[in-house]
């Protein structure tokens, strides 16, 4: 990607956020503006200072989303370490002794093979995180500098929040989507084993079931998993 492409990716970032009401709609046009911007990223995810502790509010891929939910279950990874020291973090999946034996090898089995975490800081706060992830190759130091300027985009969108519960609510989806997705499917896997049946047949169960008894498939799903709970 040459300059003129980056400066011309961070041109239509401005007029995007120039346009969004929201912190959810701005930190959500920084993390697409990272996927055509900074060389080599394919998903990028924002995580959020909450009460001091990081949190998913933007993402561009679900595979991303659960690379960062990896590090928070783990505590361990490029966005806590970014978030706890302030630093940039720039990780080379290729190399074989790395600082992050959780991590690693769950970015490994999604096919990452670089990560760049920088912070975004306002007032000498650390407010969030840019999260980048390449499939292709480590990233250098272009990819750090367009990404820096990046993270200060993210710092001046959290600033103009007039408070973090715009935040929180953008958080609140952004999680709940990925422990819903994740309760739906082991719904799905507890029925495939109970009924012998394929995991097609297991969604039209689940879909039979929710318009059977006039609930979402969700509310099925926690239901089955509740109900297949072994006992005390």
């Amino acid at each position: 990607m040459s300059l003129d492409d980056v400066t011309g990716a961070l041109q239509q970032l401005a007029e995007v956020l120039q346009t969004q009401e929201t912190l959810g709609g701005a930190l959500a046009g920084i993390a697409e503006a990272a996927t055509r911007s900074v060389p080599g990223c394919d998903a990028a995810t924002i995580a959020i200072s909450i009460e001091g502790r990081p949190a998913t509010a933007a993402m561009t891929a679900r595979a991303a989303l659960e690379l960062d939910m990896v590090q928070y279950d783990t505590n361990d990874g490029p966005c806590l370490t970014s978030f706890a020291t302030a630093s940039t973090i720039r990780l080379d999946l290729a190399e074989g002794d790395e600082p992050f034996p959780h991590f690693a090898p769950a970015a490994r089995r999604r096919g990452v093979r670089g990560v760049l975490s920088v912070p975004a800081t306002w007032g000498g706060e650390l407010v969030a995180t840019l999260n980048l992830y390449s499939r292709t190759r480590p990233f250098d130091e272009s990819a750090v500098a367009v990404a820096t300027v990046l993270a200060a985009q993210v710092a001046i969108a959290v600033s103009r929040s007039p408070e973090f519960a715009a935040a929180r609510a953008v958080v609140d989806g952004a999680q709940r989507t990925a422990e819903d997705q994740a309760d739906v499917d082991l719904a799905s896997g507890l029925l495939m084993v109970t009924q012998g049946c394929t995991a097609e047949q297991a969604e039209g169960l689940l879909r039979e079931a929710a318009a059977h008894d006039e609930q979402t498939i969700l509310q099925i799903a926690r239901r089955i998993i509740q109900e297949n709970k072994p006992s005390r």
